[in-house]
């Protein structure tokens, strides 16, 4: 049996080490140790009406995460949704895990009156934009992003 529900705090071991693999994955090192993950858990707990956060559990073994936040700007009013992290455990992959996570993720966004669902994707990963366009995404913007040391 499998099943899409909010991320709860027995989760944050399992969404944990996906974050590990997604980090790998796009080549980097995943900094946050367990502590930490439950620290951030608790802070976008307290602003759920922002943060969104899904488990994929197939056979009650958490197998896919998606991440998103909800927020509003001056020009959509009713708000946008933006996909943060998608990730799938790799041995799921290809299991249509992940489309039924941004299906799960439009639904909801719909559902509290969002304008528009986002997600932001690395220029040259393009196995995710592959995904992405197939799930109705396209190249609106570009969105620039700078780093802080």
């Amino acid at each position: 049996m499998s099943e899409i529900r909010s991320m709860e705090a027995r989760d944050i071991t399992a969404v944990r080490e996906l974050m590990v693999q997604l980090a790998e994955d796009l080549g980097h090192d995943f900094q946050m140790d367990h502590e930490q993950c439950l620290a951030l858990y608790q802070k976008m707990l307290r602003h759920e009406n922002i943060y969104q956060n899904f488990v994929y559990c197939k056979e009650h073994v958490v197998v896919g995460f998606l991440s998103m936040v909800l927020y509003h700007t001056w020009l959509h009013g009713g708000g946008t949704a933006l996909i943060n992290e998608l990730v799938v455990e790799r041995s799921n992959r290809g299991r249509n895990i992940g489309s039924a996570l941004v299906a799960h993720a439009k639904i909801v966004a719909e559902s509290r009156g969002m304008d528009e669902i986002e997600v932001g994707v690395m220029q040259d990963n393009g196995k995710a934009l592959s995904f992405y366009r197939k799930h109705g995404f396209d190249e609106e913007y570009m969105l620039l992003g700078a780093e802080f040391s």
